[in-house]
């Protein structure tokens, strides 16, 4: 993946043309206001000149590029890389430790954490990685029992007291050449403590709902985050790929590992909160040049159960998030008005959807219209990635469907947004007990269990410290009654 120039050309045409459309449309309102006001006009005006705010501060997005005596700097900067597991398709991850493992800025130390998986495939397959692993590279891998995704990152934090930069990564993620080395470039700049990076669908091309969302997906990073990290203010990096500074992690370590909503544990939203932390200490950017592909939902329940777990970290985590930030940053006023648009967004909805249409015969043309426009106009920026899994065609037939995809997000963000809403207080997970998706074909892994989440032990770890070194045993952490080991017997599947 890259941003080239030739794309960066075409874009630039589709976005002049856009912003001529878009400036055309702000006249159209200022007539409407003024000369017939109403409440779908007031709707209609309050939506578009919060578009037209996230599209120009988008379109204004550059990413951080250090000097070379920067540089210098961050090429000393010792960068761990963790990757919780659990029940992740062999071929996926033997695909992630080789994009790791072929980083033209290789991290000082890669570990992995089975969090409890139901068999031993991925052990077997990093083992038979790291016996080719490049040399500079640490490498160790950890067995627990199901201690959940927040305890098992700990344990890596834990094992690298000297880390300068932490990455983490979801372990269906694949990374691009250059990811670390432009993910840990913001960190030149001393205010910096989070960078979120730009993640695209490795598997778009399934069917037909993964490309609608692959785009919806893209765009959440090219136009949310980047619209937000103008003013250094990203508050939720994707658990696929992020970086931070280890010392404000090693800061809040107890407050995420022991996080409560309403008395309830917490084991999801790792990824909100690991930003929250880094929005208390700093600023938030997002680095559109340090990429990952990471898999996505391919059918209906899985995309259903995973957007309801992200919704409801949503609210309470801009809960958390409004009562721990100082108003001067603004990432709180950004937050509060997350919430103010969705209480206004469900006062307008019955407006727009059965008082108007009821009053004037006709559904509201003007917003339908006003749908469409927005739906290019936030997917423009679509253009400026060139994928090496997509020709330009294929990305300009992509844009196209800009607003199918706009109608998927109507039911992944409004009415899923409502499922959140009233099953906020679950903060379990939901999602997978065997491998869902894969990039191969997947292994029949049965069904996990679910041993006590007090659980932190860790059993059978691998570690290779360094050129040549390698050891192998337990590390011992605190175990509680009913840990759990790890299943031994069938050999992975063939790691493409």
């Amino acid at each position: 993946m890259h941003l080239d120039e030739a794309g960066r050309r075409r874009y630039l045409g589709f976005a002049l043309v856009l912003g001529a459309v878009l400036t055309a449309y702000a006249h159209h309102h200022v007539a409407r206001v003024v000369d017939h006001p109403s409440h779908l006009v007031a709707i209609d005006a309050f939506a578009f000149c919060w578009l037209a705010f996230a599209a120009i501060t988008a379109h204004t997005h550059v990413d951080v590029r250090p000097s070379a005596q920067q540089a210098k700097l961050l090429g000393g900067r010792r960068v761990t890389v963790v990757v919780p597991l659990f029940n992740e398709d062999p071929k996926t991850f033997r695909a992630l430790l080789d994009s790791v493992a072929g980083q033209s800025r290789l991290p000082q130390r890669l570990h992995v954490i089975d969090n409890g998986s139901t068999n031993n495939d991925c052990r077997l397959v990093f083992d038979d990685w790291a016996l080719t692993r490049p040399l500079d590279l640490e490498v160790r891998y950890d067995v627990t029992g199901r201690i959940g995704k927040r305890r098992a990152q700990a344990v890596a934090f834990d094992a690298d007291p000297d880390a300068d930069i932490f990455c983490t990564m979801d372990s269906d993620t694949v990374l691009d050449r250059n990811a670390v080395r432009e993910g840990i470039a913001p960190f030149a700049r001393a205010d910096i403590t989070g960078v979120a990076a730009l993640l695209l669908g490795l598997n778009q091309r399934k069917n037909m709902l993964t490309r609608l969302v692959d785009l919806s997906f893209v765009m959440s990073f090219l136009n949310g985050r980047a619209s937000w990290s103008r003013v250094g203010s990203v508050v939720v990096n994707c658990g696929a790929l992020s970086f931070y500074r280890a010392d404000v992690i090693r800061k809040y370590r107890e407050a995420y590992l022991t996080q409560t909503v309403c008395g309830r544990p917490v084991v999801t939203g790792d990824d909100r909160m690991l930003t929250g932390y880094a929005v208390l200490e700093g600023r938030t950017v997002i680095q559109e040049r340090s990429v990952g592909y990471t898999l996505l939902p391919e059918n209906l329940s899985h995309l259903t159960r995973q957007r309801v777990r992200w919704w409801r970290s949503w609210f309470w985590g801009g809960g958390w998030l409004i009562q721990m930030c100082p108003l001067t940053k603004p990432a709180w006023w950004l937050v509060l008005w997350q919430f103010a648009s969705f209480v206004l967004g469900t006062l307008a909805l019955p407006l727009l959807m059965i008082r108007h249409p009821a009053e004037a015969g006709q559904l509201a043309v003007p917003f339908l219209g006003f749908a469409v426009l927005a739906a290019y106009i936030r997917t423009v920026r679509y253009l400026i990635v060139r994928r090496p899994d997509m020709t330009y065609r294929q990305q300009l037939l992509r844009f196209a469907m800009a607003p199918l995809s706009s109608l998927v997000n109507l039911y992944l963000c409004t009415v899923l947004q409502y499922v959140g809403l009233l099953t906020f207080l679950k903060t379990g997970w939901s999602t997978r007990q065997a491998v869902e998706v894969s990039i191969g074909a997947a292994p029949d892994l049965g069904t996990a269990t679910e041993p006590g989440a007090d659980e932190l032990t860790t059993v059978g770890a691998t570690s290779i410290d360094g050129p040549g070194r390698r050891r192998t045993g337990s590390s011992p952490t605190r175990r509680t009654a009913g840990a759990s080991t790890t299943p031994g017997g069938r050999p992975p599947a063939s790691p493409g």
